[in-house]
């Protein structure tokens, strides 16, 4: 959850065999997700593709989520659904998910993040140089939790929950 420069540089560490999928949340400004799908490939060892309502969540690919797509436990396994709301941190299964709050991230989401950390989740907010808009990844690193760039965290996944 947070801005581009931040995304870009998280998902430019990530390994090409991460075998979890990873979900990115982040507001648009006239909602030119497809957009950012195209830009973040360039970058990104691992395939992008925009999240739709019905289909499912699959592991090694990054999916980028529109202002109007969440995510459910459904048929054994998390399914893209229709909402209004987007993605809601609640719907994640806690021992299976990691949360990272990056430069811009919505301080909206911070309660939610830190009582999903409580359940057992892996929650980091970005430190350092490039944070230049560091009030809901502060939030998460005062409660407590992970404090790292945006390397940092993809070497940490890696080491979690890597092929």
């Amino acid at each position: 959850i947070g801005g581009p420069d931040a995304l870009r540089r998280l998902l430019g560490a990530l390994p090409q065999d991460l075998t979890l999928p990873v979900l990115v949340h982040m507001r648009l400004d006239g909602g030119r997700y497809g957009n950012l799908v195209k830009q973040m490939s360039r970058v990104s060892a691992l395939p992008l593709a925009l999240a739709e309502a019905g289909k499912p969540v699959e592991a090694g690919l990054v999916h980028v989520l529109p202002d109007d797509v969440g995510v459910e436990f459904q048929h054994g396994g998390l399914h893209f659904i229709q909402d209004a709301s987007g993605i809601q941190v609640e719907s994640l299964p806690a021992e299976h998910s990691a949360v990272l709050m990056l430069s811009g991230a919505d301080t909206a989401r911070v309660e939610a993040v830190l009582a999903k950390g409580r359940e057992g989740a892996w929650i980091a907010g970005q430190s350092g140089e490039g944070c230049y808009d560091p009030v809901a990844a502060t939030a998460v690193v005062a409660a407590g939790h992970t404090a790292a760039d945006p390397l940092q965290m993809a070497q940490a996944l890696s080491e979690r929950w890597g092929g």
